[in-house]
């Protein structure tokens, strides 16, 4: 019987610039510009489970109330059992008049994935955005409700957190597709 023992080494080293002109990649990232909008895709693959005390975006008054956007506690990326699995990631910026540098204007910045696989978890003390099932059936739309203690369960669900300055998504606005909802 043969017994192989091998030692690897990994070390920081400096490239020259010949070195580095001669690195090439494909299929990492994309970046486009397309009507007004900036996007950066990303290929890549992560997986999680991350427990979060407090989770709060867009404390302002919005014309009917001053509060959060988004106020979620006891929040879990995944569980002990089920990884959140993200596969694909992009950044979004919409702008109006993008040709016109003296009176263009960011409209949104958008960050999320196009295939997001597992629960979150949180008490939803306010929530903002929008939740379809897999019937694209609307389980949940609206700005600032109290959803309570929930598990948010995607199935290769498109996920994104958007910020934008007008319109009825304005704020902070988290959108799900594909997604469960169920309660303790």
């Amino acid at each position: 019987m043969t017994v192989w023992s091998l030692t690897l080494h990994a070390a920081m080293d400096s490239m020259s610039d010949d070195e580095l002109e001669e690195v090439t990649g494909t299929g990492f990232a994309d970046f486009t510009l397309n009507s007004g909008i900036a996007r950066a895709a990303f290929n890549i693959e992560a997986r999680t489970y991350t427990e979060i005390e407090s989770l709060k975006m867009g404390f302002y008054d919005n014309g009917l109330s001053t509060g959060w956007d988004q106020d979620w506690i006891s929040v879990s990326l995944g569980s002990a059992s089920t990884d959140l699995v993200v596969k694909g990631f992009y950044i979004e910026a919409a702008f109006a008049n993008i040709s016109d540098p003296a009176t263009r204007t960011l409209q949104s910045i958008k960050v999320g994935t196009p295939d997001m696989t597992g629960p979150i978890t949180a008490t939803f003390n306010s929530f903002s955005g929008s939740i379809t099932d897999t019937a694209n059936v609307t389980l949940v739309q609206g700005s600032r409700m109290n959803l309570g203690t929930a598990t948010i369960t995607s199935t290769n669900s498109a996920f994104s957190a958007a910020l934008t300055v007008s319109g009825v998504e304005k704020g902070w606005w988290i959108t799900w597709t594909n997604a469960a909802i169920s309660t303790p």
